[in-house]
């Protein structure tokens, strides 16, 4: 036979007693080495077919059977990957609003589809009396993964202090709203723009002067959502990783598991679990359409989940205006605590400068 002709290997057997797994065995290992051949490389499939022909028929089975189990046992924990991710534990709050001293609703709004979302809105602080009953900017605040508003209560009490009003909102799955698991990325986008809507319907805001501030998994929705949700007046994203696929990668890694096949079985169930394409939820290829929407970018130069480089493949890819900060030896949620009072002035600078002048 000439090389890269295409033809089927199917060699007969004697035995029919397991012929449903050497039917597929067979048909199996025959396109493998008919493949070899039209991508013409030379006496492989002939190898291929030779080591088959001359194989015991049980043996096969054996094989087949050991194939199989292998299948199996990678798709499950491929799932549990996938499953234990989107499925975090719901943490209690800890530090409510009143704790600085402020004022606050309980609020709640739905999404498109229907889940239930609480939240609290932090009014702003005056320290002017003619200021009162005025309108003022807002900043939405996003959560990261497995945490929940309270985690982020200090960081209202200074932006209420300096004359914003604050949302501070539990994703889907997480806190107090409803929802049984986190989509890690995809209808948070969902939440972030009904947190917009609800904002917007407020008498006391100015829907013109909205904010987003993101943390971690919320900075990657902050980054998505702006992209598109032009409410979005003004954005900082602090820890947001470039793309899931990439941070599904770097969590294999973690856990010693080969990246082959894995990242691919990991990939199939959770676009078939969450009815997406995992390559839509990658901030780094859509920041771009961020731009002329302001971003202030932050990473952790010590931070090992979402390292310092993506915060940077994040700054490269953005559009004007756009600004970076490496905070150093800073780990993964850690930039607040390295940066002390300097991480409020930052913040708060930026948000003035976007929203106020």
């Amino acid at each position: 036979m000439r090389k890269g002709e295409w033809k089927i290997y199917f060699p007969l057997s004697p035995s029919l007693h397991f012929l449903p797994f050497s039917l597929i065995f067979y048909v199996f290992v025959s396109l493998c080495a008919s493949v070899s051949l039209w991508l013409k490389l030379g006496y492989c499939s002939y190898f291929i077919y030779n080591i088959i022909h001359n194989m015991h028929f049980k043996n096969m089975f054996l094989i087949l059977k050991a194939v199989i189990y292998l299948f199996v046992i990678i798709l499950a924990l491929s799932f549990l990957i996938v499953y234990l991710n989107s499925h975090p534990p719901r943490y209690p709050l800890n530090i409510p609003p009143s704790s600085y001293g402020l004022k606050f609703e309980s609020v709640e709004f739905r999404t498109p589809d229907k889940i239930l979302l609480r939240g609290w809105f932090v009014k702003s602080v005056s320290s002017m009396q003619y200021e009162a009953g005025r309108k003022k900017p807002v900043i939405i605040i996003c959560h990261g993964l497995g945490a929940n508003k309270s985690d982020f209560t200090e960081l209202s009490s200074y932006l209420s202090k300096s004359g914003y009003h604050v949302l501070l909102f539990d994703f889907r799955g997480h806190g107090e709203s409803k929802g049984n698991s986190s989509t890690l990325g995809f209808l948070e986008q969902d939440d972030l723009r009904s947190a917009v809507e609800y904002v917007k319907s407020r008498a006391d805001v100015d829907i013109d002067k909205i904010g987003v501030y993101g943390f971690s998994l919320g900075a990657a929705v902050t980054i998505l959502t702006a992209s598109t949700e032009k409410d979005i007046k003004a954005v900082v994203s602090d820890s947001s990783f470039t793309s899931l696929k990439v941070q599904g990668e770097r969590l294999l890694k973690s856990s010693l598991l080969p990246k082959m096949p894995f990242i691919y079985a990991a990939t199939w169930i959770y676009e078939i679990m969450f009815k997406t394409d995992i390559d839509k939820i990658a901030p780094a290829h859509f920041i771009e359409k961020i731009s002329p929407t302001p971003i202030f970018i932050i990473g952790g130069e010590g931070d090992t989940q979402m390292p310092a480089s993506d915060a940077e493949e994040l700054f490269k890819n953005a559009g004007e205006p756009k600004s970076l900060w490496i905070v150093k030896g800073a780990s993964h949620g850690g930039t607040v605590i390295s940066a002390g009072r300097e991480y409020e002035k930052r913040i708060i600078e930026f948000f003035d400068k976007y929203l106020k002048e």
